[in-house]
């Protein structure tokens, strides 16, 4: 069982005060008070400098929190070794998962892999990609399923399938040209999208991180009408001719929606969504960790 002490530690000193690093644990600011003083008590040494605002750990303190970290990361490297001599017969798999590919890709690797692997705990995290990237440095979650830009350097991807992206154009739309439907590469500048109506993911989701780059690289700054986080709320709003919007090709063949709105791709060479499984670099993968990679690679190679 792992000594909570360092967790304790590495929340007062991210936190600077005893009441929100408390907070943080779901614990009580007195009982981690008194769970630290009794730690020193222990130690004998002071490892929380206390006469400073915010307070900050002392050197005995930094140097206490680095065995703890290099302990946790031996601790794991011991459950993956166990892992992996079981057979995957135990073990838990931290996936996290990008909610737009939670209706599709998820599913295409999934359910092969729960009945190749039954003995194995799934825990899905479903979050925006800023706070993915976290999850998976902070060691929270063991894998994610996502999409293409990630920026953080300590953060390693292998890509699963790439897909093109559209511009969404309704019929009441100035841009709409029934002679180019259903698909066409963008008969115009794309400069000219500029000041328009959009409809948009939600800040921090994978698509809209591509989508701003798009718009970064053409100088456009979109008249943004509604923000969602649902891909296909924004497909729908678009076909009604609330606004223009941008979506991955997936999209458009998974939904089965009567529409008369016309497909543009973008760029030169045209954009496209890059769906990848990421993981911590410099880190060993869980054995689940692992087969579920192994397992994904495989399934997307046949399609």
């Amino acid at each position: 069982m792992k000594d909570l002490s360092g967790k304790y530690v590495k929340a007062i000193a991210e936190y600077g005060n005893f009441s929100q690093a408390a907070k943080a644990l779901y614990i009580s600011q007195p009982y981690l008070s008194k769970y630290i003083k009794n730690l020193e008590d222990e130690l004998g040494i002071e490892i929380v400098n206390r006469k400073v605002h915010p307070i900050s750990l002392t050197y005995a303190g930094e140097r206490y929190l680095s065995y703890m970290n290099e302990m946790e990361q031996t601790y794991t490297k011991m459950q993956h070794e166990m892992e992996s001599i079981s057979n995957l017969e135990k073990g838990r798999l931290k996936l996290g998962i990008n909610p737009i590919l939670g209706s599709h890709t998820l599913y295409n690797v999934l359910p092969d892999f729960i009945l190749n692997y039954p003995g194995i705990e799934i825990e899905l995290v479903e979050e925006s990609a800023n706070d993915m990237e976290s999850l998976l440095l902070e060691g929270k979650i063991d894998i994610c399923l996502n999409m293409l830009p990630i920026f953080n350097p300590d953060i390693i991807y292998e890509t699963l399938y790439e897909e093109r992206l559209y511009l969404v154009v309704p019929p009441s739309h100035k841009f709409y040209n029934p002679n180019k439907k259903p698909i066409n590469h963008i008969p115009f500048h794309p400069r000219l999208l500029d000041g328009e109506k959009f409809i948009l993911l939600k800040q921090g989701l994978g698509l809209r991180r591509l989508t701003d780059v798009i718009f970064n690289e053409y100088s456009i700054t979109p008249n943004i009408v509604i923000e969602t986080q649902n891909i296909e709320s924004a497909f729908r709003l678009a076909n009604r001719g609330v606004g223009l919007t941008i979506i991955p090709e997936s999209v458009i063949t998974r939904n089965n929606i009567v529409n008369d709105s016309i497909f543009y791709t973008l760029g030169n060479p045209i954009y496209k969504n890059h769906v990848v499984v990421s993981y911590k670099k410099g880190e060993s993968l869980s054995a689940p960790a692992l087969s579920f990679l192994n397992m994904a690679k495989e399934k997307y190679k046949q399609f």
